[in-house]
């Protein structure tokens, strides 16, 4: 039986093990399993807002996404800052940053992506959220990420892009005439 649950970074902890193990399967094999508990596991839960989203199924830990509040000063929002302005400006700072999103291969297919991405997203206090993707359009993870609201904003480097999405019952599409939140 499959379930979904939703952790903070101190409960998350718990979890590590199971989630390098599908990071694993998915982004390829950690040089350095010390270092990547370092960074980014430990460094990303200790951020503000940090939660963890874990499918098991039966028990078995199947796929994960985590995100947390995003500021300017931390790598990735200074990267796109540098990289994407002024198509992102009015996006950064203060955002839900959705920065991981897994599933085991043995387990995809049944929609656990999406039940994943959607119990990340639930109930958050942010506006606005943003996270990198690859720009491909034929990208099972930009299709997932397409169909539930997050549009395009900006691309950066050979490969990728900054998909933005308004959270809280605000207007879901991100128009291409007006590429920033309101207010």
């Amino acid at each position: 039986m499959l379930t979904v649950d939703t952790l903070t970074g101190e409960d998350a902890a718990t979890h590590r093990d199971s989630v390098l193990s599908v990071w694993a399967a998915v982004f390829g094999p950690v040089d350095d399993p010390h270092e990547w508990s370092a960074s980014p596991w430990d460094t990303h839960r200790a951020r503000d807002g940090y939660r963890l989203v874990v499918a098991q199924d039966d028990g078995r830990l199947v796929g994960f996404a985590w995100g947390y509040t995003g500021q300017r000063g931390q790598y990735w929002s200074d990267l796109i800052a540098r990289e994407a302005e002024p198509r992102v400006d009015g996006w950064i700072g203060g955002h839900f940053e959705f920065v991981e999103l897994a599933v085991a291969p043995d387990a995809r297919r049944r929609g656990i992506g999406a039940r994943l991405h959607d119990a990340l997203l639930e109930g958050l206090p942010q506006e606005r959220a943003l996270l990198a993707t690859s720009d491909r359009a034929d990208d099972p993870g930009v299709r997932l990420y397409a169909s539930r609201g997050w549009a395009s904003l900006a691309r950066y480097g050979a490969d990728r892009q900054v998909m933005g999405r308004m959270l809280n019952g605000r207007d879901q599409a991100v128009s291409n005439s007006s590429r920033t939140p309101a207010g």
